[in-house]
């Protein structure tokens, strides 16, 4: 059976008649009641035993109520009081009451202050209990709010808080992510200062949003400005939420920059060449579709340039594969060099590179783009101390002449670039030029010329 823990009084009276009665008429309602003979007896138990609440009278030889109330307010150790009083001493009560007295009582003649007391110890013990709950609640809710600055100020994350734009709080992810020397340097900042001018109309957007469904908004991907002027790419998501009564904006972002370079990493392998850093096939295909849909529609005339190097096995084998990659790396920058910027040239493997011409006004013009590569690559190579020459056979086919898709295309300047390779001198041809085409129709000729 659980114990029932009474409520311990400590009555300070002079009075042993009174101190008596009144001892025995609260006992009687479940109370447990000490006395002090006065206030300086009264202080000593106090600082002895545990009590729950002091009556004090306010008229003791030795150390009155009010000094009592004095002393344990200056100590800090002020217990919930309920100040004794006689008939005409109501001022003295509401002094108490200022000193920190919780309540009083006033002694008549007839004892009826004994019946009253019980009503106001009550009254007491329950505000006293609701200032406990208050208290615990607010230590509680201040702990909680500790533990959330701690988590926002240890968050990797960057955290922001803005009103109507303005920033009015930043966590120091945030302002580490954003250059700044700490978080005071963002504050009272516009976001628009932060995030990127293209990004301007798109964060306005988000702010109507947010006001108009008070929901949070899905991971983004934006740029922000940081403070040395870089621009760095972020992901972001917003919430909103009511604070004294305005719409305040809650932000949660991370720099991405690291997983974007590391994605146009990846993009680059699949769409570049590793050695050459020039388009591969998979986007050199992508492009030429590209560019038949778009000359289809305009009637433009586009040529396809297939060209195989002349020699480079004899260097590769001669001078080892070393200087035959930095060889390709070479020849590789002079056709960029040769091609116009609006044309595009790509590593189709091994020693075979092709370009596209777009857009060219007549068939002959893909010949003086042939004869400036011819130009560019005939100049000799270094090779280790020494240095190396190689040559070059191409084939071009033109569309819409020599075919409307891209296999025809293809097709057709490999076989034009095939018959400039059985001639041994380099240099370029037309398909529309090649004479007896069909002998070589459907043999592959890339398969016949590896060995050159």
């Amino acid at each position: 059976m659980a114990k029932v823990l009474l409520t311990r009084i400590l009555y300070m009276e002079d009075d042993p008649g009174l101190s008596r009665l009144l001892q025995k008429s609260l006992q009687r309602r479940g109370y447990n009641v000490e006395i002090a003979a006065d206030g300086e007896e009264g202080l000593r138990m106090l600082g002895i035993a545990r009590y729950d609440l002091l009556l004090v009278d306010y008229n003791m030889p030795f150390c009155g109520g009010l000094d009592v109330i004095r002393v344990l307010t200056k100590q800090e150790k002020l217990l919930p009081t309920i100040m004794v009083t006689g008939q005409g001493n109501e001022e003295i009560a509401v002094e108490a009451l200022k000193l920190g007295a919780s309540d009083y009582v006033v002694k008549d003649v007839d004892m009826k202050y004994l019946d009253l007391l019980p009503v106001v110890i009550d009254r007491v013990l329950f505000q006293q209990q609701i200032m406990k709950e208050r208290q615990v609640m607010a230590d509680s809710m201040r702990e909680s709010e500790e533990r959330y600055r701690k988590l926002v100020e240890m968050s990797p994350e960057g955290i922001a808080l803005h009103l109507d734009g303005k920033v009015t709080f930043m966590n120091p992810s945030g302002a580490r992510i954003l250059g700044a020397r700490g978080p005071e340097q963002v504050i009272n900042r516009s976001m628009f200062d932060i995030v990127h001018p293209d990004l301007h109309e798109v964060v306005r957007e988000r702010m109507r949003y947010l006001a108009e469904t008070g929901t949070q908004t899905p991971w983004v991907e934006e740029r922000f400005v940081r403070f040395d002027g870089s621009v760095i790419d972020v992901e972001v998501s917003a919430a909103s939420f009511l604070w004294q009564g305005k719409q305040m904006t809650q932000l949660i972002f991370h720099d991405i920059s690291e997983r974007k370079q590391a994605e146009a990493r990846l993009q680059r392998l699949a769409l570049y060449d590793s050695l050459t850093g020039l388009p591969n096939r998979t986007l050199f295909f992508d492009r030429l579709e590209q560019l038949l849909a778009l000359a289809k529609r305009n009637s433009y005339v586009l040529a396809l340039l297939f060209l195989d190097l002349d020699g480079f096995k004899q260097v590769n084998d001669t001078f080892g594969h070393d200087v035959g990659d930095e060889l390709l790396r070479q020849v590789s920058d002079r056709l960029a060099k040769a091609m116009r910027k609006s044309d595009t040239i790509a590593r189709m493997g091994g020693d075979e590179f092709i370009g596209l011409c777009g857009r060219i006004a007549e068939a002959n013009d893909a010949a003086v783009v042939a004869k400036k590569i011819i130009e560019h690559l005939q100049k000799p190579y270094p090779a280790g101390e020494k240095t190396c020459a190689i040559g070059v056979s191409i084939g071009i086919s033109i569309y819409p002449d020599d075919g409307e898709d891209c296999d025809t295309l293809l097709k057709k300047a490999d076989m034009a670039m095939y018959r400039v390779k059985q001639g041994k001198h380099g240099g370029y041809v037309f398909f529309r030029d090649v004479q007896d085409a069909g002998d070589i129709v459907g043999r592959s000729g890339r398969e016949e010329r590896k060995g050159s």
